[in-house]
């Protein structure tokens, strides 16, 4: 029987993809899903560098219990969750992301290493990105304050899976409870280290990998004293290199500054926070909302400080014009702006300022602050009270006022790449 060209493509397709399959099977542990082997793929692609040398910039307990919940609306509550009461402009019925941030079992089960029931979350967010096929629960040992040396149950690279993202791994686990340092019973993590396993945790610097074996964290509270903060902020020239990643996450993409302001996207301002910005703990931040949570800070000619506050205005600064355009890198531009307590973002530790003007006035920035006070809102973690909280529930809290340093990287952006 002839075979056609297209039955021939087809057949060199298909064994393509049984290749690489047989490939993940190979590179992961037998109990790990499909979704998580693709995630977990070794390709980095223009991921930030944080700092000069590797270390844990940040590894606090983020919230508790709401992580492996089965059921709605009731369990979530019994749970500890919340549960917020929205309704899509569209009509439509709103997503369970938009709802809650409690995950179900199956969704801890496709994209992380290991099943997790009724767990906290703990991100451990690292000055450059790993080797994702490297990221195992087994990776990590956490100490509480009563003295507990804890295993995680699951660990994963998700929310922050994007090609020049990949520097988080959020680990889930027993880290804690609600009571607060000096109440009766409280238990919080207080250091997060990384020990030897049979696939040892690597990162990726500027000349290679290298080990993430010993590098630790420590932290003196609970997420329910003081919510996330700013761990750095960079500065560079608008590039679409890297953003994206696996087809499954479609629905937030594209969320570049480029394809939410186009030609206006000159320069981004990316931050690089502990855990996730959420307005309540469960709602996404908007691209239209800089002016409600942030400000930056530049120079004047004459020195003094030059307060950037809003978006769409001309601001004068040394050696030239600073433009804000609005926020990116959370989820699709929607048509006449028409965001709403539906929108989907990504939901990662990565949130842009898109910024236009003068290149030698970008020079002239010095700090990215989240005031949280004095008329601008604080931030939430997942673990926060939503809009529609349940009374006597203890909930993450705020974020603190926070000013931090802007790396300028215009010249050197300051990333790596690795993999295919």
């Amino acid at each position: 029987m002839k075979i056609t060209r297209r039955q021939l493509l087809i057949g060199i397709a298909a064994g393509i993809v049984l290749i690489v399959a047989a490939l993940l099977v190979l590179r992961f542990s037998d109990d790990t899903t499909v979704t998580f082997r693709l995630i977990h793929q070794d390709r980095i692609v223009n991921a930030d560098l944080w700092s000069d040398q590797p270390e844990i910039l940040s590894a606090g307990y983020g919230f508790d219990n709401i992580i492996g919940v089965e059921g709605g609306e009731a369990e979530v509550r019994a749970a500890g969750g919340t549960w917020n009461a929205i309704t899509c402009a569209t009509g439509a019925e709103p997503p369970r992301e938009a709802l809650t941030s409690s995950a179900l079992p199956s969704a801890v089960e496709r994209g992380f290493d290991h099943k997790a029931a009724f767990a906290d979350g703990l991100p451990v967010v690292f000055s450059y990105p790993v080797v994702p096929s490297t990221v195992d629960h087994t990776d990590f040992r956490v100490t509480l304050n009563t003295g507990e040396i804890v295993t995680p149950q699951a660990a994963g690279i998700i929310p922050n899976w994007e090609y020049n993202e990949r520097s988080v791994v959020v680990i889930f686990g027993d880290f804690g409870n609600r009571q607060l340092p000096g109440e009766p019973d409280a238990r919080y993590a207080i250091r997060v280290e990384v020990v030897a396993d049979n696939t040892p945790l690597l990162l990726v610097g500027r000349a290679g990998t290298v080990s993430a074996v010993g590098l630790s964290r420590e932290s003196d509270s609970s997420p329910y004293v003081s919510g996330p903060y700013l761990v750095g902020a960079k500065l560079t020239r608008m590039s679409t290199e890297g953003e994206g990643g696996p087809a499954l996450f479609n629905s937030v993409l594209p969320n570049d500054g480029q394809a939410l302001y186009g030609d206006a996207a000159q320069y981004r301002l990316r931050m690089y926070t502990s855990g996730g910005f959420s307005p309540d703990g469960v709602r996404g931040v908007l691209p239209t909302e800089y002016a409600r949570f942030f400000r930056i800070h530049a120079l004047a000619m004459d020195g003094s400080t030059v307060l950037l506050t809003e978006t769409g205005v001309d601001y004068a600064a040394a050696g030239g014009t600073i433009r804000v355009e609005g926020l990116a890198d959370l989820g699709v531009a929607l048509a006449d702006g028409a965001y709403d307590d539906c929108y989907d973002e990504d939901h990662d530790n990565y949130i842009d300022v898109i910024l236009s003007g003068d290149e030698a006035a970008m020079h002239s920035i010095t700090f990215l602050e989240v005031p949280a006070t004095g008329g601008y809102d604080p931030l939430y973690n997942p673990g926060g009270p939503g809009n529609n909280p349940t009374p006597g529930v203890r909930y993450s809290a705020a974020s603190p006022p926070d000013l931090q340093p802007v790396t300028i990287a215009l010249d050197d952006p300051l990333t790596v790449s690795y993999g295919n």
